[in-house]
């Protein structure tokens, strides 16, 4: 009852103020058109006349490499490397794989092995398998330079992936060619087992 009373006190007060709003000196238009530079355009307040000015000496970018070039281009002075230079686990395998999907697999295929829809209609330079035992044969590090710089018609993926997305990519691939080409006399006896019970 006393909050009902208050609001009844509040409106009336509303009510009765006369308030005037005063438009603002040089009109509400001034509120639309607010001075501003674009870029490339010309500055009164920089001495060399320029909007876009570079960044300060010394300056470091965010996405600036802090590891080595075996982590941050897949090869050093003696060549690709032959290890994926990251740890590798199960987080690292799952965003490979989300990875993967979504940039990867609309040519390559869900299991690599070109077989997708897009791939389809590339009859004149088709995706590369990467099931086939010469791809097998490249070291992670060759794997990891395609994905970052392109190869072919493949567009390079430097910009969309970060250095760990593509090593997480590289080693889910890995992991595909593994799951894809392993013989069922080298699973342990339990998945052979299942393996054999599912090829019935």
């Amino acid at each position: 009852m006393r909050g009902a009373a208050f609001t009844a006190v509040l409106l009336l007060a509303a009510c009765s103020s006369q308030q005037t709003f005063v438009e603002p000196e040089g009109g509400w238009q001034r509120m639309m058109e607010q001075p501003r530079y674009t870029p490339f355009g010309e500055s009164r307040f920089f001495a060399d006349g320029r909007v876009m000015q570079a960044p300060p000496a010394g300056t470091v970018s965010r996405d600036a490499p802090t590891a080595g070039p075996d982590v941050t281009r897949g090869y050093t002075d003696q060549g690709y490397v032959d290890r994926i230079p990251v740890p590798v686990d199960t987080a690292l395998l799952a965003r490979g794989r989300d990875r993967f999907e979504v940039f990867c697999a609309p040519c390559h295929g869900m299991r690599g092995d070109a077989q997708s829809v897009v791939g389809n209609n590339m009859p004149l330079v088709p995706p590369r398998n990467l099931l086939l035992p010469q791809i097998r044969a490249y070291p992670p590090g060759r794997i990891f330079r395609v994905t970052t710089e392109g190869f072919g018609l493949m567009a390079p993926y430097d910009v969309q992936l970060t250095v760990r997305d593509r090593w997480a990519v590289v080693a889910y691939v890995r992991a595909l060619q593994l799951s894809q080409g392993v013989a069922l006399g080298d699973l342990p006896p339990d998945l052979q087992a299942k393996a054999r019970e599912a090829l019935r």
